[in-house]
């Protein structure tokens, strides 16, 4: 067998997965547009799962039709025209009462619905289609597609879900920024306005009149606003803890010439308003106040706004000391040139102290904390700040033995030398990661040490057993004529062991020499090697009135002599198994596409295997047919695996008894360097 990989092909997708959807949350909180953020969901879903279509369907309002809002992969022309059916016979409707992500194998065969014209317009056969927002209030729908028949597992479904739930957040966000705009130009327009009150004081005589503006706001009769009343009707029914200070401040103004307070008063409709009250103080000549005239302008939607930006505030404290991930904020310190980086730290979060073990941080700069801190640390700050890229990397803190997984990106402040970073402690997949190294160490250590004696014991007992065919032979010349035919019987079948383990030998050594004497890689006509083969075996075919049909097939990155290896057997299995016609053998090839890949497949019309076998015909001495009349030592589709592992790719075969059988293996393509 091949090196095993140091990490799962499906832990590296799963892996990738998460940094992509990592990536697209980050994008979705820094950007305002919601096309490009569509767009860019859509590259990163498609290039990810390695499918050639996109895309997001906006739900229209009072309509039966979901639109093509943004997508990649379609035809041109396409993207912000197209529109698919909403009813149930369809993906995109049967989506959108969906909880969970609807799974495609193959559109053709579907029978929960049918597949739209743009569907099948691209021939789409394989995808998987997640609602955008919830079930209840629906946006509509993210799905990706692809021309190959593909069975997409639960891991994907969820990657697509997951980004779908990024986009509902940022059309959610969106709109509710919408909304809040709309209301703050309301509030401008309001502010900017004229005062909803205008009103005039006589100090001399307190005697207070406004218009009906006013008085309406106020809640009081019109005619005596108007006609005038002392000033003490239009304040005392301000709530006593907005009182306080009020009468200070007329005293004050009456002295200072300018007056301001903001209070609350229980208005006509009996609702609580909040209003600004501003005045001017005119005096006579000998510097009296005589009068205060000024209006009042009612701010109730500004305090409402207020108080929302306080508890939007208070929420985001709450999630900031509350989340499992350390966050702070450093800040550059200004240094001259001469001197070393340094960043204060201007804000951390609770779980900040539980990772890093460091306490009364803010204030303080890395190198005051931690003197042994590497450079490279304060590099790659200081490099987010004079970029304004974001940056992720690996921490280690050597001192207490821990890993953190860092992302660093520029925030908001009072000055643009200021960096947030995000954290996490992975300490422990870093160890199993380690963990798993020296164990695939140990393990191509064992195999190096299991070659070397698959070696070493297969060629030591060449000798022994020449000698027991030696010696069988002689007997046989002999004796044989001597011999009953019992005995001739027992001797046929000690001489038939001989030549049987003779051949398991050599295959042994065979498979033995795979990666040990294989030649080095270079470009291979595939139909140059196939045309040697059947030289080869054309004797065979003749005796067995056998027919081999071929496509046209690749030029491959290999080692030819092994690639012949492969061939061989396999032509020769399909002979040797062909059951009772003659043998009917097809060999096709196809491009992986995107892998950079052929498959080579080879298909015979056979006796077939049972599917239940289908990976142990691969294990070193397994015969599915041993004991059944047939030849065989059960090495050779073991020396095909270890020789396709070689090279990069794997082997498979699919068959059913009396069906025939394909066997179908990938081999890399030849660079167009070579």
């Amino acid at each position: 067998m091949g090196s095993p990989s140091s990490t799962d092909p499906g832990v590296q997708a799963r892996i990738r997965q998460q940094e992509v959807i990592a990536e697209l949350g980050q994008r979705a909180l820094e950007t305002d547009d919601l096309d490009q953020l569509m767009h860019d969901v859509s590259v990163a879903v498609a290039e990810t799962l390695d499918n050639e279509y996109c895309e997001v369907l906006e739900r229209l309002p009072g309509g039966d039709e979901v639109l093509l809002r943004q997508g990649v992969g379609w035809r041109d022309g396409l993207v912000g025209t197209a529109t698919v059916s909403r009813d149930l016979d369809s993906q995109a409707g049967y989506t959108l009462l969906s909880e969970e992500p609807v799974i495609v194998d193959d559109l053709r065969e579907e029978g929960r619905f049918s597949g739209p014209e743009l569907l099948t317009n691209h021939d789409v056969v394989s995808g998987v289609s997640v609602i955008i927002g919830s079930v209840e209030e629906p946006w509509g729908v993210l799905g990706t597609h692809t021309t190959d028949h593909e069975e997409f597992t639960t891991h994907e479904a969820n990657f697509v879900q997951s980004a779908a739930n990024i986009l509902a957040a940022a059309i959610e966000r969106s709109s509710k920024e919408d909304q809040l705009r709309e209301r703050e130009a309301q509030l401008s327009v309001a502010t900017d306005a004229a005062s909803i009150g205008l009103w005039l004081w006589d100090v001399q005589e307190n005697v207070f009149t406004a218009d009906e503006f006013l008085a309406e706001a106020y809640g009081m009769d019109p005619e005596i606003v108007t006609t005038g009343a002392p000033i003490e009707a239009f304040f005392e029914p301000v709530p006593e803890t907005d009182e306080d200070g009020i009468w200070d401040r007329l005293d004050r103004a009456l002295e200072t010439g300018v007056f301001s307070a903001e209070y609350r008063i229980e208005n006509g409709d009996g609702d609580v308003m909040w209003v600004v009250s501003r005045g001017e103080v005119e005096y006579d000549a000998s510097g009296d106040p005589v009068r205060m005239h000024g209006a009042v302008t009612d701010i109730t939607e500004r305090k409402r706004r207020e108080q929302q930006l306080r508890e939007r505030e208070a929420r985001y404290r709450d999630l900031f000391t509350s989340m499992s991930e350390g966050y702070c904020v450093i800040e550059r310190v200004d240094t001259p040139p001469v001197e070393p980086i340094d960043f204060r730290y201007i804000e951390v979060n609770p779980a900040f102290e539980e990772h890093t073990g460091l306490t009364n941080v803010v204030g303080k700069t890395i190198r005051d904390l931690v003197p042994e801190e590497r450079e490279e640390w304060f590099e790659t700050y200081d490099s987010v700040v004079e970029t304004g890229d974001p940056v992720r990397f690996e921490r280690e803190l050597t001192t207490q033995g821990r890993f953190l997984e860092c992302y660093a990106f520029p925030v908001g402040g009072e000055t643009d030398a200021q960096v947030g970073v995000l954290f996490t402690d992975v300490t422990e997949r870093v160890e199993r990661e380690r963990r798993l190294e020296k164990l695939v160490e140990r393990l191509e250590t064992s195999n190096d040490r299991l070659e070397q004696f698959a070696y070493a014991a297969s060629h030591d007992l060449q000798e022994p057993l020449r000698m027991v065919s030696s010696y069988l032979q002689l007997v046989e010349r002999r004796y044989g004529d001597e011999l009953d035919a019992e005995g001739r019987e027992f001797l046929q079948f000690a001489v038939d062991g001989a030549d049987r383990m003779r051949e398991m030998i050599d295959g042994l050594l065979k498979y033995s020499r795979v990666e040990t004497e294989g030649d080095p890689f270079e470009p291979v006509d595939l139909n140059a090697v196939l045309e040697d083969v059947l030289d080869d075996l054309q004797l065979r075919f003749e005796e067995s009135n056998g027919e081999v049909t071929t496509e046209s097939l690749p030029t491959v990155e290999g080692d030819s002599g092994q690639l012949r290896q492969i061939f061989q057997n396999l032509l020769d299995n399909a002979i040797e198994y062909s059951g009772d016609g003659p043998p009917r053998i097809h060999v096709s090839a196809e491009c992986r596409s995107g892998d950079d890949a052929w498959e080579i497949s080879v298909s015979d019309d056979g006796i077939g295997i049972d599917s239940e076998y289908s990976d142990q015909i691969f294990d070193v001495f397994q015969s599915y047919h041993e004991g059944k009349g047939y030849n065989g030592t059960g090495i050779g589709l073991a020396i095909c695996e270890r020789i396709i592992e070689r090279h990069g790719g794997e082997i498979r075969v699919t068959s059913e008894p009396g069906e025939g059988s394909t066997f179908t293996f990938t081999l890399p393509a030849a660079s167009d360097s070579d």
